[in-house]
């Protein structure tokens, strides 16, 4: 049988218990969003960082197991993202004083979705042909120095949590085509629908924020920066789903043809992570516009804005590059979409909040209608 046909035959739909999953992902999201509001300061814009990628790699880690060996639920599975989501709710409920009273739940809550997730892996060791100390360190490493950081001081506490995040990056850097295994097992398919189900929740979080802020701030003026907020989230969710999903899936598929784990590591590991985090980031502004209409918004919500859309750009672009599509196709939106939002920060002293999402909306415009300029002229071409 063919490398195609067992892709083919192997790819199955994305399970509701993972959907399941990735609501309480989202829901710790919305908690670490709440950090950004208002004018948020570059140590805030760290914590925010660091925050998302602590539960960025538990939803990798949730998202490589349930792939590899989630075809089947099984009761082990059940529990393991039971004790999981549970952790996660740990650590979401714990992001408003992590850095206070509540750190060392924030820690007990890392610790044991990394424990958790190292069963399945130890339990298809064989399956696997990998010895069972690899996964072992992998997640035993990450947990030993989170519930180590529980008996240290900040700011050393904090610098064993970057620690037990970056072995976890660290490590899958070493993820490589050599292994055999890992090339045929992966289901792209599924890969591809995990990460489109999560933006589409992140992107119902950039709308619950700006209906939460419209409802706390129920002015005309707040009401119209809620609706150009809410176009500016459909018009970057339009890119996304038109144009970036059906790259994603192609895109998948030719990096596991030719064998390129690293490949699908990064576009599924790292990449995302950028997208997610420019969309939050941009939903935490949207959030402090409304509440903020008929006045200045604060340079950090207006840093946030443009940091957002810029992430979003820079995260679409370097995906493509890495699934190799043309450079061509990639220049003639690309660059617009990474500088052309940081316009809004000189904007900012001009525009009230309402005009600056305005002007937001009209840098997204002007970059998709590049983007549909560009894949008529392809298509005409062909």
């Amino acid at each position: 049988m063919s490398t195609t046909q067992t892709i083919a035959s192997t790819s199955r739909r994305v399970h509701w218990l993972e959907l399941f999953f990735d609501l309480v992902i989202v829901a710790y999201i919305g908690q670490i969003a709440h950090t950004m509001h208002g004018d948020p300061s570059w140590m805030d814009a760290l914590v925010f960082v660091g925050f998302l990628a602590a539960a960025w790699w538990a939803w990798v880690n949730a998202t490589l197991t349930m792939n590899l060996f989630g075809a089947r639920i099984s009761a082990t599975m059940w529990i393991s993202v039971t004790i999981a989501m549970l952790s996660i709710g740990v650590m979401a409920a714990s992001v408003p004083d992590a850095l206070g009273d509540r750190a060392g739940a924030f820690a007990i809550g890392n610790a044991v979705i990394r424990i958790i997730w190292a069963v399945p892996w130890l339990i298809n060791r064989r399956t696997m042909g990998a010895p069972w100390w690899r996964s072992a360190l992998y997640c035993g490493i990450p947990a030993a120095l989170w519930l180590a950081s529980i008996a240290v001081a900040p700011p050393w506490q904090y610098a064993l949590w970057a620690a037990a995040v970056a072995v976890e990056v660290v490590l899958l850097v070493f993820l490589n085509g050599e292994q055999a295994w890992l090339r045929t097992a992966l289901d792209v398919d599924h890969l591809a629908e995990r990460v489109g189900l999560l933006v589409v929740i992140v992107f119902g979080e950039s709308v619950l924020t700006t209906i939460a802020e419209l409802d706390s701030h129920w002015t005309p003026m707040s009401g119209l920066t809620a609706i150009l907020g809410f176009a500016a989230v459909s018009m970057l969710a339009w890119f996304y789903f038109t144009y970036a999903t059906s790259s994603v899936e192609s895109g998948l598929k030719r990096l596991q043809l030719r064998g390129n784990v690293g490949g699908l590591r990064d576009t599924v590991m790292y990449l995302p992570f950028l997208l997610v985090a420019g969309i939050t980031l941009f939903a935490s502004a949207l959030g402090t516009a409304v509440a903020e209409a008929g006045h200045h918004l604060a340079p950090g919500a207006t840093i946030s804005l443009s940091a957002g859309i810029s992430l979003f750009f820079v995260a679409s672009a370097a995906e493509s590059l890495r699934y190799r599509a043309p450079w061509q196709e990639i220049v003639a939106w690309g660059p617009a979409g990474i500088v052309l939002p940081w316009i809004l920060v000189p904007l900012s002293t001009h525009l009230h909040s309402e005009a600056l999402v305005a002007a937001a909306a009209g840098v997204i415009a002007l970059v998709l209608a590049c983007i549909a300029i560009n894949a008529r002229r392809i298509r005409t071409s062909r």
